[in-house]
């Protein structure tokens, strides 16, 4: 069950998302996780909906409570699908999140699955113009990147430190970064 946040239309980036994404989605990312931590196989799904053939950029993050236990993703496709994103990122957020130590099947139950659809970043000069409850981050300098889910930050100061730290910035580093910020959807899987 998803929450009811996450009822019947979405536009993100142009796309409708129909009612039953959010279940969908959610369920091929838990089938997934499940079916690496059992028998170390990555999955493979068939006879999709349209949409999960889609190349879309696509964030998997797992929550414990209100902790966030482990994320992978991309702005970017890196299977050609977005249900080849969504069993790659769910696998790595489980066992590859190296902020995080592995998942282990027994505590797979206790997990609540996000997901979340980008939309294209934009460009901005300061981080008073981003409002973390409703928009992602991103801090880029050279190879490094680091980015920040909405939501994930309470006050835009602290989604800044988040996105240095996660692209590997020093704080006494900043000068000539850049900074961007996005809309996204959100679907949440809500347990009960």
């Amino acid at each position: 069950m998803v929450s009811k946040e996450c009822i019947v239309f979405y536009l993100s980036a142009n796309i409708i998302f129909p009612s039953f994404f959010a279940d969908y989605a959610i369920s091929i990312c838990r089938k997934a996780i499940e079916r690496y931590l059992k028998d170390g196989v990555e999955i493979v799904f068939e006879n999709l909906p349209e949409i999960f053939n889609n190349p879309l950029p696509v964030f998997v993050s797992l929550k414990k409570g209100n902790q966030t236990r482990g994320c992978s993703g991309s702005f970017k496709t890196e299977t050609g699908s977005l249900a080849g994103d969504l069993v790659k990122f769910s696998i790595i957020s489980a066992t590859g999140d190296p902020r995080y130590r592995p998942l282990d099947l027994q505590e797979l139950k206790d997990i609540k699955i996000q997901i979340t659809i980008p939309e294209s970043p934009v460009e901005i000069s300061s981080i008073s113009v981003y409002n973390p409850e409703k928009e992602g981050l991103i801090v880029r300098k050279y190879e490094k990147q680091g980015v920040v889910l909405p939501k994930e930050a309470r006050t835009s100061e602290y989604a800044l430190k988040m996105c240095l730290r996660n692209a590997g910035i020093a704080e006494d580093e900043v000068e000539g970064i850049k900074i961007l910020k996005f809309k996204a959807k959100i679907f949440m899987e809500d347990k009960k």
